[in-house]
């Protein structure tokens, strides 16, 4: 099974049902080069606003950016419905490529190909060689494609009450967020093979005696005459991680005077369960099925609980300005992988993925009808394994319309300079008790999408 195959299946088939819920979406939504982890995105509105909530996020947003917002709310609890509950909130953001890995396992081009080869050698005619450079060609152009895309996946389902008081509050939330992705190493020995075969059999497919034409490429041929099937031969792999990582968290806030100024504190500390999933997929694995490599991928998952928490601070000046700090998942944890000894070195790798905190200073500015933000990684990333670092600016804006409809805008850009700007937009209404946002997002090879449903309390 070649590594799109495997690849493909691990990131296509999951198991795991919050996965499965989350890949499922995915599908329906498209219609990042792989990332490190980000600060992240977990609701609409701020999928909507670019990312940008750790200063002008809502108290709802709080437990997820920055926990201190839960403190900005100058009225007891029983004298507004300014509590939210929201269930489910969905998030999933695809980047192209992973498109492309599963519709790879959905064609089974390796498998066309190995197909094509056996019906060539049984009757070697001018459309048994057409089939076999014309599936080659569409093998080669998705290696192409593959080793150019990004190959990731970034989603969250959870559900997230909250509840503000006078100069101080509370959240509590469940969610899981999936992490996943791959790189794929195409190697140019095997783009120059699959040219190979793609001039060779184009040859016979013209008319040429497929003797003449043999003489031509000798390495395709085997000692028994047959024409060699290239995806024993193919080099090419990829290197496949995920994390889903399911927390049980509570926010809490409480603000306070210092030299006349009211800033506020807040803390989520959490429980964690991760799920730590890497394996290395190539053409020589000799799997037969989709559900042997998925299998074989499961068979790295290693459960690991943890504690954590995130930590954030925030003061509002002149009435409408907003400065923030925060630092999510303060405490850096490093999760391993179940592995199978080498069979020739008889060593077990270490592939381990590494979950680092993330620190982002925000601006904002928030009035009763507008709402400006802007929020900026204060580093790059730790990747989680061998993938790129990335570092986040984000800008967003809503604005209000009757109380009821809010109208949103939003830039994401990497600094880094590995990937591409996003552009997002988003709606955000409530009837009554009922509150719905819906949220888009898309720049480059990436595609994402939210939608939350809740009321008020």
């Amino acid at each position: 099974m070649s590594p799109i195959t495997a690849l493909a299946a691990q990131l296509s088939h999951p198991r795991h049902p919050v996965v499965a819920t989350c890949f499922a979406l995915g599908g329906l939504l498209i219609a990042a080069p792989v990332s490190a982890i980000s600060y992240g995105v977990y609701d609409s509105r701020a999928l909507a606003m670019g990312g940008a909530a750790t200063a002008i996020g809502t108290h709802a947003q709080a437990a997820f950016y920055n926990p201190a917002l839960l403190a900005f709310h100058n009225r007891e609890e029983e004298e507004g419905r300014d509590g939210r509950v929201y269930l489910p909130s969905l998030i999933v953001q695809v980047s192209d490529g992973a498109q492309d890995a599963v519709d790879a396992v959905e064609d089974e081009l390796d498998i066309q190909l190995s197909n094509a080869v056996n019906q060539f050698n049984s009757a070697p005619l001018q459309t048994s060689a057409g089939l076999v450079r014309d599936v080659a060609t569409d093998l080669r152009d998705l290696l192409d494609d593959i080793s150019d895309d990004d190959l990731s996946v970034d989603s969250f389902v959870g559900i997230n009450i909250s509840e503000p008081s006078n100069g101080e509050g509370g959240s509590f939330y469940v969610g899981s967020r999936v992490i996943a992705g791959g790189v794929a190493n195409v190697s140019d020995e095997d783009r120059a093979l699959l040219e190979d075969y793609i001039e060779s059999m184009g040859r016979v497919a013209a008319g040429e005696d497929p003797g003449s034409v043999a003489a031509d490429y000798p390495q395709l041929i085997d000692t028994n005459g047959q024409l060699i099937d290239p995806t024993e031969t193919l080099t090419s792999n990829a290197d496949v991680n995920a994390l889903v990582i399911s927390e049980w968290g509570m926010a809490m806030a409480k603000q306070f005077e210092w030299f006349g100024q009211a800033v506020a504190i807040g803390v989520t500390p959490k429980l964690m369960r991760v799920d730590a999933f890497r394996d290395t997929a190539d053409f020589n694995d000799n799997l037969g099925s989709v559900d042997e490599a998925e299998d074989e991928f499961k068979d790295t998952q290693e459960t690991h609980l943890a504690f954590n928490a995130d930590f954030g601070i925030a003061t509002t000046l002149a009435e409408h300005y907003r400065i923030s700090l925060t630092v999510k998942d303060a405490f850096k944890k490093t999760f391993s992988t179940k592995q199978q000894p080498d069979p020739i070195t008889g060593e077990t790798p270490e592939r381990d993925i590494t979950l680092s905190s993330r620190a982002r200073i925000g601006l904002g500015y928030v009035s009763e009808n507008f709402t400006l933000g802007l929020d900026y990684d204060l580093s790059e990333s730790t990747p989680m394994a061998e993938e790129a670092g990335i570092q986040e600016l984000a800008l967003g804006a809503e604005y209000r319309l009757f109380d009821s409809l809010a109208l949103r805008v939003g830039y994401r850009n990497d600094q880094t300079g590995l990937r591409d700007n996003l552009i997002s937009s988003g709606i955000g209404y409530r009837w009554k008790r009922f509150v719905i946002d819906a949220a888009y997002a898309s720049g480059g090879d990436y595609r994402g999408g939210g939608l939350q449903i809740g009321w008020t309390f």
